[in-house]
This record gives C-alpha cells, sequence and structure tokens, in this order.
C-alpha cells in the first residue's frame, strides 16, 4: 500500500561562487588599504613642520595694500 520513498539528496553546493565573491572581497579590501595609505602619505607629504612647529621669530611689518612699505 504506502511504501514511502527515500528522501533525495539536495545537488551539491557549488563553491566557486563563494570562492570568487571571496577573491573579489579580498580584492577591495586590499585595494581600500592602499588608498588609505596613499591618503596618508599625501597628508603627512604636505606637512612642513614638525609637531613641534617653527620656533622662530616671524618678520612682520605694516604693508599697504600693493606692496608699498610704510
Amino acid at each position: 500500500m504506502g511504501g514511502k520513498s527515500k528522501p533525495q539528496m539536495p545537488p551539491p553546493i557549488d563553491t566557486s561562487v563563494t570562492d570568487k565573491t571571496e577573491k573579489a572581497e579580498a580584492k577591495v579590501a586590499a585595494e581600500k588599504e592602499k588608498m588609505l595609505g596613499m591618503k596618508k602619505k599625501g597628508q603627512y607629504g604636505t606637512i612642513l613642520t614638525s609637531g613641534i612647529g617653527v620656533e622662530e621669530e616671524a618678520t612682520t611689518s605694516k604693508t599697504v595694500l600693493g606692496g608699498g612699505i610704510k
């Protein structure tokens, strides 16, 4: 009468898709680190003084707009 059939096994999971996404994510992460490193280098490349600052006295004099000294 009602013989039960065996449950079928699900098809095997294709891991190539997960491998590709992991590789892509790793590539994006590496590129992001590279960009952040370049950004940091650029920021520090513009600093002309140390963290202490300039200790020399600044030369100041009164000037008139246009370059003449009064």
